[in-house]
């Protein structure tokens, strides 16, 4: 019989992960930041199905890729993406270097995507606390909804402060450099079954 979870430091360094990735400071003003780069609603648009059509094609690649390297360096990969993402939109210049940032931003959504979530029930399951995973996992989400309510404030206030949509890109790296760090800290037993052949 499993049993009742305890908020160790795993639990803690999986909140924390939830809230970081929920830092998206550029969400609220990205089609505004697009705007203010010149391109017109119809580029716009191209960039954005652009990234959801390659975020679920490089789907099955990066799983077979998390499969060779395990999760936590998977989950790195990710994150490195989403910075080296954030700063092309930092200094693009034009809509091939957006669709590039692009790229890279999709990338990272599509090595991240459910992968945390294995690490999770990993977890849960090493320390026999299975019948946990809906209270467990709900509670690291709530740190993660809490990730997005503050985000909106935080970036409000600092396109008011410099009156400017790039700075947000920038900025945006610093809680993904956080999570970087943070996922390295993760226990290796966390990797899962690692495939090399």
């Amino acid at each position: 019989m499993a049993g009742t979870y305890r908020k160790d430091l795993q639990y803690a360094k999986f909140s924390a992960y939830g809230f970081l990735k929920n830092l998206k400071l550029f969400e609220p003003f990205l089609i505004l930041f697009l705007l203010e780069k010149g391109l017109s609603f119809t580029m716009i648009g191209t960039l954005y199905a652009y990234r959801e059509i390659m975020t679920n094609v490089l789907e099955v690649p990066t799983g077979v890729i998390a499969d060779a390297m395990g999760r936590r360096r998977t989950m790195v990969q990710s994150f490195v993406a989403y910075i080296v993402s954030f700063l092309i939109f930092y200094y693009a210049h034009g809509f091939w270097l957006l669709m590039l940032g692009m790229s890279f931003f999709a990338f990272g959504e599509a090595f991240r995507g459910g992968t945390h979530k294995a690490m999770i029930f990993e977890y849960l399951t090493m320390q026999g606390w299975q019948n946990q995973k809906v209270d467990y996992y709900g509670h690291t989400r709530a740190w993660s909804q809490r990730g997005s309510a503050v985000s909106a404030l935080i970036a409000a206030a600092i396109v008011f402060i410099s009156g400017r949509y790039d700075v947000v890109f920038l900025i945006s790296t610093l809680p993904y450099v956080l999570n970087l760090f943070l996922m390295l800290s993760y226990p290796p037993e966390l990797d899962g079954e690692i495939h090399t052949s």
